[in-house]
């Protein structure tokens, strides 16, 4: 997974209910053992909803950009 990837969450569910509605676009990327992804993520309808940072172990590769 690189910068510019649309990604969905794929980890436990329970940790983040209704995250199946969203998709994330990985905005940077953050070295180290856990891989760890900045991700934008937009609802259904476009909006975007929140960011954070997420091991690359629990997101799921939705498009690569390429």
């Amino acid at each position: 997974m690189k910068v510019g990837d649309l990604v969905r969450y794929a980890s436990n569910p329970a940790l983040w209910p209704g995250s199946s509605r969203y998709l994330g676009l990985i905005v940077r990327e953050i070295p180290g053992t856990d891989e760890r992804k900045v991700v934008v993520w937009f609802d259904e309808n476009g909006a975007s909803a929140e960011n954070g940072s997420y091991r690359a172990r629990d997101l799921a590769l939705v498009n690569e950009n390429r």
